[in-house]
């Protein structure tokens, strides 16, 4: 007989082996891969004729720079509507 508890031991394996390296979650792999393929596709096209190799590793960083702090943004601006909200129930 199958033990349950090893499917769902299997089921769950998907989610933390991501994790496990350097504790990135699946917008920072998403944002790593978005980067990297539009760096590829900016190679392969010849991007406002820049040299292959900016194409290649400088752009896709210089996107993930941009990404993280639009990310921090973001979480700044969703946390100071909850701390608003917060503060409003309050009184």
């Amino acid at each position: 007989m199958i033990d349950p508890k090893t499917n769902h031991n299997r089921e769950n394996a998907g989610s933390w082996t991501l994790s496990k390296f350097g504790g990135l979650d699946q917008l920072d792999w998403l944002m790593i891969l978005v980067s990297v393929l539009i760096g590829t596709l900016a190679k392969q096209h010849h991007f406002l004729e820049l040299p292959a190799g900016f194409l290649e590793w400088v752009f896709p960083f210089l996107l993930m720079m941009v990404g993280y702090r639009v990310r921090g943004k973001i979480t700044e601006i969703i946390e100071s509507r909850r701390a608003t909200t917060r503060s409003t129930q309050d009184e």
